[in-house]
């Protein structure tokens, strides 16, 4: 992730996408703007409402509404599974 002098997150994904990775970052320090692949949602993406009027990019197929403590709570019991997994040596 490259993030602004602002604090928001201006592009996501492998820094090997960006061509000048090095000029990126002159200018964000420099308040400037980066454009291109990954620094904006993807064309007739969906997006949640926001106080900025931007939203939240939600991925297509993802569904809008999800309960956050719920998401945690499996994320939680999934990681004791994925620990017992990683100490079984069969696996």
């Amino acid at each position: 992730m490259l993030v602004d002098k602002a604090g928001k997150i201006v592009f996501k994904g492998h820094p090997a996408n960006r061509p000048n990775l090095e000029q990126d970052l002159e200018t964000l320090a420099a308040d400037g703007t980066i454009t291109g692949e990954g620094c904006a949602p993807a064309e007739g993406a969906r997006t949640s409402g926001g106080d900025d009027g931007e939203g939240v990019k939600i991925p297509e197929g993802m569904k809008e509404g999800l309960d956050a403590d719920l998401i945690n709570k499996e994320i939680d019991e999934f990681k004791v599974v994925a620990d017992s997994f990683q100490k079984d040596e069969a696996i």
